[in-house]
């Protein structure tokens, strides 16, 4: 059986003011499989359902029907880290930085001079610095996005789960980001659901690449990614990247006509 497995997931929406018959279906008969220490990557039209596809693997929603098992278990039953699109309002502004990724560790009961220890020695396995005695306000966009990485990842989850998590940030930021997400993944090879709307970062990142169509979301077709690893941003300069993006290129037009 593979790591996460969906089956038949449907998900819809009451509207404002609507009624039962006039739901909004988002996931109709959803169908994935993925295995252990694999980077999913998913790319789709906007509002066509990626978000409500991860916060029902996430169990942060409850779906119509169908099944979604991790490692056998419900997702309730699951360590699972997640980054928000929205990430900065999930930290604690009134606490430091390391506070704030020790505060996974603070909810399982751990005391805090083990919470400090913890943090300082995960973050120098991944090589990650950061000005830890600071606060959240006080660091870059992409520091930013690094502490909410390395919050998701402290506690070593199951599963990290990543809606758009660059989206904010600009080109060269967005850039030195990937290869370091890139290479925090080869470190701790947790298994990796990132939502991209950008394909290259998808091709990128991605062992496979989830093609989405509009809504509801079906997946139009799961791409192989051969580009070899380890793998940072160089490689979309290489005619295989080019093949595979153009490739993509493709689907995608193919779903904005469906």
């Amino acid at each position: 059986m593979s790591f996460i497995v969906i089956e038949e997931v449907s998900k819809s929406y009451l509207p404002p003011g609507g009624t039962v018959d006039r739901k909004h279906k988002v996931l109709v008969n959803f169908n994935l499989s993925v295995e252990q220490q694999e980077f999913i990557t998913f790319f789709g039209p906007n509002a066509c359902g990626k978000t409500t596809l991860l916060n029902s693997i996430a169990g942060l929603t409850s779906i119509d029907n169908g099944i979604i098992k991790i490692n056998g278990v419900s997702p309730q039953q699951t360590k699972i880290g997640y980054v928000f699109q929205n990430f900065q309002l999930s930290f604690l502004p009134w606490r430091r930085n390391i506070d704030n990724i020790a505060f996974p560790l603070e909810l399982y009961g751990m005391k805090k001079k083990d919470r400090i220890e913890r943090v300082k020695e995960f973050l120098s396995t991944i090589d990650i610095e950061l000005p830890l005695y600071s606060y959240p306000y006080q660091l870059s966009g992409g520091q930013q996005q690094l502490l909410a990485i390395t919050r998701a990842l402290i506690f070593e989850p199951q599963v990290l789960l990543l809606d758009e998590p660059f989206n904010q940030l600009d080109y060269q930021t967005r850039i030195t980001m990937q290869d370091k997400l890139l290479y925090i993944w080869e470190k701790t090879k947790t298994t990796i659901l990132f939502i991209s709307h950008e394909l290259d970062e998808a091709i990128v990142l991605g062992d496979k690449i989830v093609f989405l169509s509009k809504r509801p979301a079906k997946i139009l077709e799961v791409v192989d990614n051969n580009l070899p690893r380890p793998r940072n941003h160089e490689i979309i300069q290489t005619q295989d990247f080019f093949s595979l993006r153009n490739r993509g290129l493709r689907i995608f037009e193919e779903a904005l006509k469906l």
